[in-house]
């Protein structure tokens, strides 16, 4: 079925305009909540219990949306037609649309952008709550090596320390950023030999 009403996309911003933070409180706007739901139900349907189980386990225990803010947000994406509604007992299960998944898939990179966001401020707070007792524990339960957690520290503790710099010590340090920046989204050699293996295989 088609979309009978336009979703607010005015709260969708693109990769480089939404910050990577997530604020006190409510963690996504109404439309980030709404595309994570269609990322959700993509796989398959389910109810709203079910669905904040789903956030919950995502994110480690760091974030599931309340009764209150996720069944408006269902409403809304049922009511765009992106989403359509299957009694099953006295429950509603949420099954994503056609037109439901052409939204989605409209949105892929902002709803991955969310996805990375959400799941780095899980194992933030994971990692935060584990280390100061077992780091190596942390380590296992995130993926996160202690030195890649320590050089983050130390790049964002830098940056502050030079907030105050002069134009020209600016412009050094965005260099060496980008080109830093350019180094870490290279694929390393060994990752290309490995995907071309795959992929023959």
């Amino acid at each position: 079925m088609a979309a009978t009403t336009i979703i607010d996309q005015s709260g969708i911003q693109s990769p480089l305009q939404r910050d990577a933070r997530l604020t006190r409180g409510r963690k996504f706007n109404a439309e980030e909540l709404q595309l994570l739901l269609l990322w959700s139900l993509g796989g398959e349907p389910a109810h709203g219990y079910e669905l904040i189980k789903r956030f919950d386990e995502l994110s480690y225990g760091y974030y599931s949306p309340s009764p209150g803010v996720l069944y408006p947000a269902l409403g809304q994406i049922e009511s765009a037609g992106l989403a359509q509604v299957e009694l099953k007992g006295k429950r509603k299960n949420y099954r994503i649309t056609p037109a439901g998944r052409d939204y989605l898939q409209c949105h892929a990179e902002h709803t991955q952008h969310l996805l990375a966001i959400f799941r780095h401020a899980a194992k933030k707070m994971l990692w935060m709550n584990q280390s100061t007792e077992n780091e190596a524990a942390a380590a296992q339960a995130t993926g996160w090596l202690p030195e890649f957690v320590r050089a983050g520290r130390a790049l964002r503790a830098s940056l502050l320390a030079h907030s105050e710099a002069d134009h020209t010590e600016q412009r050094r340090i965005a260099a060496i950023l980008r080109r830093a920046t350019q180094e870490i989204q290279q694929v390393p050699a060994g990752d290309d030999i490995t995907r071309a293996n795959s992929r023959e295989q």
